[in-house]
């Protein structure tokens, strides 16, 4: 009696922690850093929104957090697709403060399921560091299949 009151507790912790730990699946985060010291330097990802069971990919939100206290801005643009006319294809996004706890403003592309093209870029010479956060989503909102592929690091 005593062995399975222990294997229910047991039970039901470890579910609890893999619970936990599929919440943190939701958010995506990219870290990259530009260490060429180029002024136009560019990292490159692709982003593929995917139906991962949670419903059909709507839209892609990004936004980038500047790590480094420096002189240069980390910015991005995100774009997919070339039908223009109902949802805008690009957006760009800025964080205009260094090194603090926040993130640029949100941008939204709803260009449905597939890649989305996602630069990163900063403004002068020098080394800079970066948080990109992107999610996405399904048209209710719903977390839905995100995968990240490195395409060029400077």
């Amino acid at each position: 009696m005593k062995f399975l009151t222990l294997k229910s507790a047991l039970i039901t912790v470890f579910s609890g922690l893999l619970v936990s730990q599929a919440g943190m699946a939701l958010a995506h985060n990219q870290s990259g850093g530009f260490t060429t010291g180029l002024a136009a330097a560019v990292d490159f990802y692709q982003v593929t929104c995917s139906d991962d069971g949670n419903g059909a990919p709507s839209y892609l939100e990004a936004q980038v957090k500047d790590m480094t206290a420096s002189t240069s801005k980390v910015s991005i643009l995100v774009y997919k697709g070339t039908s223009c006319t109902t949802n805008k294809c690009a957006q760009f996004s800025v964080d205009a403060t260094d090194s603090n706890t926040t993130y640029s403003p949100l941008i939204k592309i709803t260009q449905g399921a597939g890649v989305y093209n996602l630069f990163v870029m900063h403004t002068v010479s020098g080394t800079d560091s970066y948080d990109v956060a992107m999610h996405c989503k399904t048209a209710g909102g719903v977390h839905t299949g995100t995968s990240v592929v490195s395409r060029q690091q400077q």
